[in-house]
């Protein structure tokens, strides 16, 4: 999913008080950083992440006794701290079971990036293998990783200048990732049927209504506010949400006395919580339907299979639906706005394909023919393709000279088609088509249920022909 690129207006921070904590575990083979959720509106002054949300654990690396003087540091890198950090508390704690004092020496303050403690181990010596926990008072972040370094030192002096560390270890300790994600789920849409007697191309294969798409909101597991141990998702992220779906939707409107009469019933269009698109009470009606776009709400996380009611009068257009799923952030939240492209409907229509047609104004005449072989009426339309695999499409019967309709009637066929004049018609349609003195490929379509395409050619004498 696209995910909105974060605000930078105003600082923020979301107040949270929770016993719950991300650990981060830096003994681990591959530590996992605690993410916070880009949705958050971070400021200009960055994003405060909540004291004892993070932890820091690192193994000790070497021994601390308990009676001589060592130094811990700890620096940030993409960050600083938001408070001051405190002494004597559980800022530091150790698996020890003796235990360790601390005491600031330097850093610490707010807005600095590094902090420095004098430790002594308590009861009993602190083994390399034992770990050092920190627990920051809060970081400042600015929406890039916060990566922390921590190093144990003999010597206070050592410790100012970061140089001969008896031991250290790094990673990153606060990532970013969006805490959803929307996207559209393939679906199989059923097809536009142009082969039936009643409601001709009104009516999908199934009957009305009909599936034209699904929207998938799928919550990202651990992603966490910038409040103590909340975890962020749908739910918590977003306030609000709508799925606008852009289209022809003239199929769904309203009917007086069985004609159109350009209204919309907010139920023609829903979101259901199940593909068969069965029951409009089901789900989440549109609040908003017009001839080009729909409008539903959406709530929290989920699949919403999105379904469309025709009236069984007006034709349905063969046409690929689109969707903007636009969501309002909860407090603390910034908008989103994601593209997608929803189910595509097509026709159930026969189709025919001469694959040598000669070149268009070469020396020899070339003829085609359209035979209707079902007994609906319906209307016809070619795809041209160049030996270069150039190719144009839906080029109606009507637009080809000599022809004076679209449709082609129940059982009849056109009269021969030069294929001078359908190149013509092509190149009409687009006028980068090009056949570049090559021969062509041509299928023709009927919106109905069975076609012929049969293809004359005339000697340069006009005395003999052939058919393909």
């Amino acid at each position: 999913m696209n995910k909105k690129l974060l605000g930078l207006a105003i600082a923020a921070g979301i107040a949270g008080a929770s016993s719950s904590a991300v650990a981060v575990d830096f003994t681990a083979a591959s530590p996992d950083a605690a993410t916070i959720a880009t949705e958050q509106t971070i400021g200009a002054s960055g994003l405060i992440i909540n004291g004892a949300l993070v932890t820091a654990q690192f193994a000790a690396g070497f021994s601390i006794d308990d009676t001589n003087v060592s130094y811990v540091r700890f620096d940030l890198s993409g960050g600083t701290f938001s408070a001051q950090q405190v002494d004597g508390g559980t800022e530091i704690t150790t698996s020890n079971a003796g235990g360790i004092t601390h005491t600031i020496s330097a850093g610490g303050s707010t807005t600095d990036s590094y902090v420095i403690y004098q430790v002594v181990g308590t009861a009993n010596a602190i083994a390399p293998t034992d770990t050092v926990t920190f627990t920051p008072t809060g970081i400042v972040a600015t929406g890039a990783p916060v990566s922390i370094t921590y190093g144990l030192f003999e010597k206070a002096s050592d410790a100012v200048s970061n140089t001969n560390s008896l031991a250290t270890d790094n990673g990153t300790l606060i990532d970013f990732a969006a805490a959803n994600s929307t996207a559209a789920d393939s679906v199989t849409t059923p097809q536009i049927n142009v082969t039936t007697t009643t409601g001709t191309g009104a009516v999908f294969v199934g009957g009305n209504p009909a599936l034209i798409g699904a929207v998938n909101t799928t919550d990202t597991a651990s992603v966490f506010t910038n409040a103590t141990g909340v975890a962020a998702n749908t739910a918590v992220v977003e306030a609000s949400a709508n799925l606008t779906v852009t289209g022809d939707f003239t199929f769904t409107q309203d009917l007086v006395a069985g004609v159109p009469n350009g209204t919309y019933a907010a139920a023609s269009v829903w979101a259901d919580p199940t593909s068969t698109c069965t029951d409009p009470t089901n789900g989440t009606a549109a609040t908003s339907i017009t001839a080009s776009a729909a409008v539903i709400p959406i709530s929290g996380a989920g699949v919403n299979y999105i379904c469309a009611n025709g009236n069984g009068v007006s034709l349905i257009a063969e046409q690929t639906f689109t969707g903007s799923y636009a969501s309002d952030g909860a407090v603390g939240f910034s908008d989103e706005t994601t593209a997608l492209t929803l189910g595509t409907l097509t026709k159930n229509g026969a189709t025919d394909t001469q694959d040598l047609v000669l070149t268009p104004g070469g020396a020899f005449k070339n003829f085609l023919r359209v035979v209707n072989t079902s007994n609906l009426s319906g209307d016809v339309s070619f795809q041209l393709v160049a030996d270069d695999g150039a190719t144009v499409t839906g080029v109606s019967l009507a637009d080809v000279a000599g022809q004076s309709s679209a449709a082609l009637a129940g059982q009849n066929s056109t009269g021969l088609i030069n294929v001078n004049d359908l190149y013509a018609a092509a190149q009409a349609a687009d006028a980068m088509f090009d056949a570049d003195g090559g021969k062509l490929r041509v299928t023709v379509t009927g919106n109905f249920g069975s076609i012929l395409l049969q293809n004359v050619t005339v000697s340069t004498d006009n005395t003999s022909f052939a058919t393909f």
